[in-house]
């Protein structure tokens, strides 16, 4: 324990101590000697008595003394430290701040940001630290972390903070910059974690508790600077149905919402870039929005011209966080993509199935397609020219020589997508096992699998991928298991993984693949849809079933993303995106951002793509060539994560378990204060010897009126002296005159006597 104060300079006070002292030297009563013979029988009671009345006077004394030696303590503040952690109380001390910089800071409130109400507080903070202490500012952007130069320095730090994508989880903040605190020289060390605590911070990472328990000599303090009853319209994301889309087709949007508060009408808009650099409305939805069902909305947006067309959904009206009211989207718009499938003869038989699910004839008729497709035979399929089709697909392919298993590898390269659904037709696993199949398959066959129990089907697990998105919105709902496979090809991946399962039958062997080559994408399915349902050694029913809607979205979306995976025109910020340029460009490329600055990209040249990693701002990018009448203009939209925008807080259990029990959670500077004083400057006893001061004081008021209050219970003494003059009255013979003068001056004496002895 130690014990310090405040304002020391008080306790010159204890000084006044001397006025009482003088008091009662000054105001002493001195005695007058007598000589009286007949008063000596009173010397030792007179004795007795003074040596009580000293008595009484030195406690009286003592009381006052007291009282004013307590109130000039108290004065002082005088403080109780613990022993610990921190040790004296005016030491410097090592400092950590950590702020969450998600754009959900961004939320207002007061018109405030929650941002900007931290800051605030961590400056209240700072101008209370000890001179000489180590300041260190840390948020969740990613930049270098290191002690400021000085509180100055820590102080422009927390004025330059600005909002964005986290590039490091909040539990990655607070664990490095508690390593931070760990090279300070100090022994004393305080962290300050400034969060609004919303669920989404908390979803990636470790728990904070975990965290701080590996730091145990680092002090946590976590302020809560969120709103407790969030009121916010988001925007979470807008999906494409694929990056490149048809001239001569509508582009469909399907835009995912979700609200935080009470129901309410609002617009919905869709607005498309135009040459000038502007957006102009072409769509708009008044929905209503509520917290537990906001269903998702579909844009249709018609008359779109070829190239790189730019656009936003937007959120009419302001909110209290306007950072998730706008999504951005990039899609490259061209003449219809034209697909080659190849299936065994009977072709019109056996490809019926897949040109059905890609290119249905309703829609071809009417002009509505999306793709192009052109049917032909295995046989006719290798005199094909290939050049003019942006992808191709085989159905059961037969084994094929290395000439064209290399010619298939070298047309992929360049941009484009072979998918194949493997079948009977393959025979035998060595006519797919030579090294040029392999190299563009990314791997080979084993043996066939047979299940003739019905019971196994496709099974994906992760829908994180791709070209499984569209799954996600009914992920619990397809029923894969209508759609049984009573055989299958077993893939076997080289040991250098090539090709990548992205889904699995339910016995765990590899069902669809995938395999990066080049420019363009291989996409292996290792069960065909080629047979009808009537045959009786069909492979599967995965086209035959009833209402087979899940085959026709996984043929659409697997071929889309073979033909589109080298591009992505939508990304997430802080992830790259590539962009297709034509091979003929000539010239610089410049990458415009949304705040309208410029850097330049480089071009590869053998994948003939450009790839743009500074994607932390969200918005429309241009990719710039030539001149902007007759260049290149091409683009990526960049969007925030849906994370980095969720408001939804924690509760009072959660957010115990994320910190711990003992983790302090505050919400203004005073209790910070509160909080940091028992370790740092300690507990107060002002309180406590103002309270003693009062205590002293009233025991001070009832001695004196213990020792100078009468007697209640005894009458007053009879003074000698009028006993005397009774007695003299009473005599008859009257004494001579000097006798009698004799007697009054004797009389007198007495009186005086009795006077001191009262006294």
């Amino acid at each position: 324990m130690g014990l310090s104060f405040l304002t020391p300079l008080l306790l010159g006070g204890a000084a006044l101590v001397a006025v009482p002292i003088v008091l009662h030297l000054a105001m002493r009563r001195k005695p007058v000697p007598h000589d009286f013979p007949a008063l000596r029988f009173l010397q030792e009671k007179r004795l007795a008595n003074r040596r009580r009345l000293q008595l009484n006077h030195l406690l009286l004394l003592l009381l006052r003394i007291a009282a004013i030696v307590l109130l000039a303590l108290a004065l002082a503040r005088p403080t109780l430290r613990a022993a610990g952690w921190l040790g004296e109380a005016e030491g410097p001390v090592a400092v950590a701040f950590v702020f969450d910089t998600a754009p959900r800071m961004l939320l207002r409130r007061a018109n405030r940001t929650r941002l900007e109400d931290a800051a605030a507080i961590a400056r209240e903070l700072l101008a209370k630290l000890p001179k000489g202490s180590d300041v260190a500012v840390v948020d969740t952007s990613g930049r270098p972390l290191s002690f400021a130069a000085s509180l100055n320095a820590a102080r422009a730090a927390m004025d330059r903070l600005e909002a964005g994508p986290p590039v490091m989880p909040l539990a990655t903040a607070v664990d490095a910059a508690a390593n931070l605190l760990a090279e300070s020289e100090h022994e004393r060390r305080e962290l300050y974690l400034f969060t609004d605590l919303s669920i989404a911070a908390w979803e990636v990472g470790e728990p904070a508790a975990a965290v701080l328990a590996r730091h145990a000599d680092v002090a946590p303090v976590v302020v809560d600077v969120g709103v407790e009853s969030p009121s916010n319209f988001s925007l979470d994301s807008v999906r494409l149905p694929a990056e490149r889309v048809s001239a001569t087709a509508p582009l469909e949007l399907t835009v995912q919402r979700s609200r935080i508060g009470p129901t309410e009408e609002r617009s919905v808009a869709v607005e498309i870039v135009q040459p000038d650099g502007t957006y102009a409305r072409r769509a708009v939805q008044p929905v209503s929005w509520d917290a537990v069902d906001c269903e998702p909305l579909v844009f249709s947006i018609a008359g779109l011209e070829k190239g790189t067309q730019q656009g936003r959904v937007v959120i009419v009206g302001a909110d209290d966080l306007d950072a998730d009211n706008v999504r951005y989207f990039s899609v490259a718009v061209d003449a219809t993509p034209t697909v080659l499938v190849a299936s065994p003869d009977p072709s019109s038989r056996t490809g019926r199935f897949l040109t059905e699910a890609i290119a249905p004839a309703a829609l071809a008729r009417d002009g509505r397609g999306r793709l192009g497709c052109t049917l032909v035979s295995t046989d006719e399929f290798q005199q094909q020219g290939w050049d003019d089709f942006d992808g191709i697909v085989l159905v059961d392919p037969p084994p094929l020589d290395e000439r064209t298993w290399a010619q298939l590898g070298d047309w992929v390269r360049f941009g484009r997508g072979l998918v194949i659904w493997l079948g009977p037709n393959a025979r035998t696993p060595e006519a797919f096992n030579s090294e040029e199949s392999r190299r563009t398959l990314g791997g080979g066959l084993a043996r066939i699998w047979r299940d003739e129990s019905g019971e196994n089907h496709l099974t994906p697990r992760q829908l994180d991928h791709p070209m499984l998105a569209v799954f996600r919105r009914v992920a619990d709902s397809v029923p894969w298991q209508d759609f049984p496979v009573y055989r299958h090809w077993e893939f076997v991946l080289p040991p250098e993984a090539a090709a990548e399962p992205i889904v699995s039958y339910r016995d765990g062997t590899p069902a669809v693949l995938v395999h990066p080559l080049g420019q363009g994408t291989v996409v292996v399915i290792t069960t065909p849809v080629s047979q009808p349902a009537s045959d009786p050694d069909a492979w599967n029913l995965l086209a035959t079933g009833f209402e087979p809607w899940p085959f026709v979205v996984l043929a659409n979306e697997s071929l889309l993303y073979a033909m589109n995976t080298r591009e992505e025109h939508n990304v997430i910020t802080g992830q790259p995106a590539t962009v297709r340029v034509p091979s003929d460009l000539e010239g610089a490329v410049v990458v415009q951002t949304p705040a309208d600055d410029e850097f330049p990209a480089a071009v590869d040249p053998e994948q003939r793509t450009i790839t743009v990693s500074s994607t932390r701002e969200p918005g429309n990018y241009q990719i710039l060539a030539g001149g902007r009448a007759d260049g290149f203009r091409g683009g990526f939209s960049a969007n925030l994560p849906v994370v980095a925008t969720d408001c939804r807080r924690l509760d009072g259990e959660r957010a115990s378990e994320i910190f711990g029990s003992e983790t302090p959670l505050v919400r203004t500077g005073d209790e910070i204060v509160r909080e940091v004083r028992l370790e740092r400057v300690g507990t107060e006893l002002s309180g406590w010897l103002i309270i003693l001061v009062a205590l002293v004081m009233a025991g001070d008021w009832m001695v004196a009126n213990r020792f100078y209050a009468p007697r209640e219970d005894s009458e007053p003494p009879s003074r000698p002296a009028h006993d005397f003059e009774a007695e003299r009255a009473e005599q008859p013979p009257p004494l001579a005159a000097a006798s009698q003068a004799r007697v009054d001056r004797e009389a007198a004496e007495s009186d005086d006597a009795w006077d001191d002895f009262d006294d």
